[in-house]
């Protein structure tokens, strides 16, 4: 994938020495903050490592052959035959040490070889565990009425579905908008797009890659500002407590419902929820409510060797983050005291539709 890709770079940055003291100390801090990060650059030193000795045993090697093809010279037999019988024993032994020290080092070289392929095997089934859950839309047939309603409408993102989709909510009624972000790494441009099919041009303004979440602000006149309905609650979920989710794993808003099944993410990562909730391709960026419609989480990935296991990023650090924002880029502050508490969950979904949004990421 290419976020992947682009972590390899930093890595090979960091491990080459070629990131500068603030990058260094960001990436150092991603590192003791996500363990999955941690593992992937001592594994990727360790390959290295093995890579730089491989090309010092094929250099031996090398030299090692080159040695025994002019022990091997025709004149140098010749002379050897006109030596003495003890030169000749000495001959012998030294042609044998040479083989066998290059037969060791072809030896060595094929272990460790081997080595590097288990271990990157073995690399790709842990990685393998957790995926992200964003929504690849190339090759997404787009309906009829689809079309016609791109036609019909002024504010539409591009005809072409675009690359990657996922879901994005409100935190702010101003057009400010959460999502993770793995959805926009690497885009071109963006637009979000509502419940009735309004699509707005949209721009990243902060990210934070630790937690893989990214802060969208809309930037389009056409779009009208409203109150939230809802709150962010920073407090911890219970164990076992009810949640729900809803977002755009198709072209029409889904709803899913589970609960809390640990208080920690992927790999013990104490910033996120396990959650044992029905999640697709599409989620990722989905809001993970309570029972009183308050924002708990933000749904990130789901863990790929158990059905209905997702991962989402607790609440809390979404508040942390926003609060940390730059002063210029700080959006209105709307977390309150509202809730949709006392709502039945028909009428609490029909309310978040309109905050919750379709993001297309195009590249």
């Amino acid at each position: 994938m290419k976020e992947d890709m682009i972590l390899l770079r930093e890595i090979e940055r960091y491990l080459e020495g070629e990131m500068n003291e603030s990058e260094k100390t960001a990436f150092e801090a991603l590192r003791h903050t996500n363990p999955l990060i941690n593992k992937q650059v001592e594994e990727h030193q360790l390959f290295l490592q093995h890579l730089g000795n491989y090309g010092q045993r094929v250099n031996l090697q090398a030299k090692l052959d080159q040695i025994h093809h002019q022990l091997d010279m025709p004149t140098l037999r010749k002379q050897a035959q006109e030596e003495n019988q003890t030169a000749k024993r000495l001959t012998i032994r030294r042609r044998t040490i040479t083989n066998l020290a290059a037969a060791a080092c072809i030896a060595l070289v094929t272990s460790l070889s081997t080595i590097a392929v288990i271990q990157n095997v073995s690399r790709n089934k842990s990685t393998a565990q957790y995926e992200d859950v964003r929504r690849v839309l190339n090759n997404i047939q787009r309906s009829q009425n689809a079309l016609v309603n791109d036609m019909n409408k002024k504010s539409r993102a591009p005809l072409n579905p675009g690359t990657y989709g996922g879901t994005g909510f409100a935190v702010s009624g101003n057009g400010y908008i959460v999502t993770n972000y793995h959805v926009v790494a690497g885009a071109d441009s963006v637009y979000v797009q509502n419940n009735k099919g309004e699509a707005f041009k949209a721009v990243s303004i902060f990210e934070d890659i630790s937690s893989d979440l990214a802060i969208l602000k809309i930037a389009d006149s056409t779009f009208k500002s409203q109150p939230l309905p809802y709150s962010l609650k920073p407090q911890a979920v219970k164990l076992g407590e009810e949640v729900f989710t809803i977002g755009y794993p198709r072209d029409e808003i889904v709803y899913g419902k589970g609960y809390i099944s640990a208080k920690t993410g992927f790999n013990g990562d104490t910033t996120a929820y396990q959650v044992s909730i029905p999640v697709n391709p599409g989620n990722s960026g989905a809001p993970l409510l309570d029972n009183k419609g308050d924002v708990v989480g933000i749904v990130t990935g789901k863990q790929t060797t158990s059905d209905g296991i997702a991962f989402a990023v607790k609440s809390a650090h979404l508040k942390h983050l926003l609060d940390e924002m730059p002063k210029d880029k700080q959006l209105r502050k709307e977390w309150g005291h509202k809730s949709m508490e006392g709502m039945n969950r028909i009428d609490q979904i029909k309310k978040l539709e309109d905050f919750v949004y379709m993001v297309k990421v195009y590249n």
